[in-house]
């Protein structure tokens, strides 16, 4: 008898299923991937599509991951992943300010008001590719003398401190608009080169040679892939964010404008990105274009089907799959849909029925489904189904994680101490209100609480609600009471003259019965 413990229900986050690339770990994790509705995986296999666009949770890293594991079933293939939020720290995003900082204005200024990351995404991709040919062995060029020197021009910078390590020797120490770089025979540059073999040239200058030397290169047969995940935004104060939106914004410009210079020259090399939905909005305010690139080579990721019953949504086929997995790896026959659900699952939960009740304490993406699944699991792993009892007690811990998961698609726009002040115009008040109660509720609030007297005084109660409304925390709920809005159930724009209803899933935190 299968056991809860033994469904490989997977993790909240896709990279953690894939951390050791065992064989038997990709296996499973190929073998549980559901492609999401509407989306043409191929495109991305062969470089018609590169961005993947959605908001947290939706799987766009697992599909990153996925698009990295079967480029690589040809052994022609290799893939480097580069991830935003965890491998560009804080001191790496500074070293970036810094040596974009000294193109527009004096190292020593603490402000930043230029526009372009790009020529240091550049160098550093660029330093990424020749990492990649060097100490992965990747032949996407053929080994020229061109190449050589490539390779020469892009590690010329001197490095003398041991701090810089990893991704930061990536990133130029540029002083005065110069970057000190070392003497190379291959580099042949007409220099004022000190005792020590080192000199100092200009890093725009620089990089410019290594742009005329990569369009230069011949390609080889094998290919290589960069892919960039966790490309999101947290507010921690206005001069990080701006610096961190505009190091997003130039990174995904820089990717399109190589990609484009490799389609054109023939190289088997592409650059992907995936990238928080809410991230667009805040960078589209920074000038340059887009959404032109975005929506010509991006594709956004959508679970919900209008139309289509519960148990043929695609994001249930993630449970059957997954429960299947179980019965095959424990030597038990696979079992059809209506089979899983009648063994696995109760018929029905506060008179709905299990797919619906699912569904409904979700936001229709698989974080969400896994989540409910685990706290399920991690609580009664001895059990042989999910059962009724269980499903229900882990109302409050399921909803409490998915506050938390919920809002941080906020942290891109609103402070900590602004997410607390929302949180308490919800907190123990009910289900659906109007506009206008909401308003009363939240000036009510503001006295009681700092956060919200805050949060009011530098944001309207509509732009809130747009955002709220935009993220899932609330939908509209028309006076009949016949038909719910979710905007991730593609009803993009809240109502206002509409009730407005808080999301099943996080009524138990927020204390709304």
């Amino acid at each position: 008898m299968l056991k809860l413990k033994d469904i490989p229900l997977g993790n909240t986050d896709a990279k953690n299923d894939l951390l050791s690339g065992a064989p038997d770990e990709v296996k499973r994790f190929m073998a549980s991937f559901v492609s999401p509705p509407a989306l043409n995986v191929e495109k991305f296999l062969n470089k018609q599509k590169y961005y993947i666009v959605g908001l947290k949770g939706t799987g766009k890293t697992a599909l990153l991951r996925y698009v990295s594991l079967k480029l690589e079933e040809d052994d022609q293939s290799i893939s480097s992943f580069i991830l935003f939020k965890s491998d560009v720290d804080e001191d790496l995003r500074k070293d970036f300010s810094k040596a974009a900082r000294v193109q527009q204005v004096t190292e020593n200024s603490d402000s930043f008001e230029g526009d372009d990351f790009e020529t240091v995404w550049r160098w550093f991709i660029y330093r990424k590719i020749a990492s990649a040919i060097q100490e992965k062995q990747a032949h996407p060029f053929q080994d020229t003398s061109n190449l050589n020197y490539f390779i020469a021009l892009v590690n010329s910078e001197s490095i003398s401190s041991p701090e810089k390590a990893g991704l930061m020797r990536l990133v130029p120490t540029i002083r005065k608009g110069s970057i000190e770089i070392s003497q190379s025979p291959k580099l042949g540059l007409e220099l004022e080169w000190d005792e020590n073999g080192r000199a100092k040239i200009n890093f725009n200058e620089l990089v410019r040679r290594a742009d005329s030397a990569f369009q230069e290169l011949l390609p080889d047969v094998q290919r290589l892939n960069l892919f960039f995940d966790e490309l999101e935004l947290n507010y921690s104060n206005n001069k990080q964010y701006q610096r961190d939106s505009r190091l997003v914004r130039d990174l995904i410009v820089s990717i399109e404008k190589l990609n484009a210079i490799a389609k054109a020259k023939g190289f088997p090399l592409c650059l992907y990105a995936a990238i928080r939905s809410e991230v667009l909005g805040s960078v589209e305010s920074l000038g340059k274009e887009i959404n032109k690139p975005i929506t010509d080579f991006g594709s956004v990721i959508l679970w919900n089907r209008p139309g289509l019953d519960a148990a043929q949504q695609p994001l249930i086929n993630i449970i059957e799959q997954r429960i299947n997995i179980g019965r095959i790896e424990a030597n038990i026959p696979e079992l059809n849909s209506a089979e899983i659900w009648e063994q696995y699952f109760p018929r029905k939960i506060n008179n709905k029925r299990t797919q619906v009740y699912i569904l409904h304490n979700s936001w229709y993406r698989p974080r969400d489904i896994v989540r409910l699944l685990l706290t399920v699991q991690d609580q009664y792993p001895d059990e042989s189904s999910f059962i009724r009892q269980g499903l229900e007690a882990v109302r409050k811990t399921y909803s409490t994680a998915s506050w938390v998961e919920i809002t941080e698609e906020l942290k891109a726009k609103y402070k900590p101490s602004d997410i607390d002040g929302i949180k308490y115009i919800f907190y123990g008040y009910k289900k659906i209100s109007s506009l206008s109660e909401l308003s009363v509720r939240a000036d009510m609030m503001a006295e009681d609480h700092k956060e919200t007297k805050s949060l009011l005084e530098k944001f309207n109660l509509r732009s809130i609600l747009k955002d709220l409304y935009r993220i899932g925390v609330i939908g509209n709920i028309d006076k009949s009471r016949e038909r719910m809005r979710f905007s991730f159930r593609g009803d993009d724009e809240i109502i206002f003259s509409d009730d407005i209803f808080v999301h099943n899933a996080i009524r138990a935190h927020l204390s709304i019965s």
